[in-house]
């Protein structure tokens, strides 16, 4: 089993998450989330006054599924997320050791 984190631009996340049920992935989690990378915040004027932004919003999706549906998972992600602007966002990839579903007990690749 895979676990894929993706932040990604919040505009997105409804396209991404059609795009992924599309693919036959059947949950995932969203977080609101700020970060800054190669984006580095901005300046905005609020009333009058000029200051930075030091942290942009972004949505974070922590998906588990079975290693065979990464590499395609990771590349819906990519190419629906993607706007060929900076900020665009990261997808990480980690090895899951175990998964438990709570109300049945079932394990691993039964309990996603």
């Amino acid at each position: 089993m895979k676990l894929i984190i993706a932040a990604i631009k919040p505009f997105k996340l409804e396209e991404v998450r059609e795009a992924l049920t599309a693919i036959g992935v059947r949950g995932m989690m969203v977080t609101e989330i700020k970060g800054f990378g190669s984006q580095s915040g901005h300046t905005e004027i609020y009333r009058g006054a000029e200051y930075a932004v030091n942290f942009v919003p972004k949505v974070k999706l922590e998906i588990v599924v079975p290693a065979g549906m990464a590499d395609q998972v990771v590349e819906t992600i990519a190419t629906t997320a993607k706007t060929d602007k900076i900020g665009d966002g990261k997808i990480f990839v980690l090895d899951v050791d175990s998964a438990v579903r709570v109300r049945t007990g079932e394990t691993n690749d039964d309990a996603i």
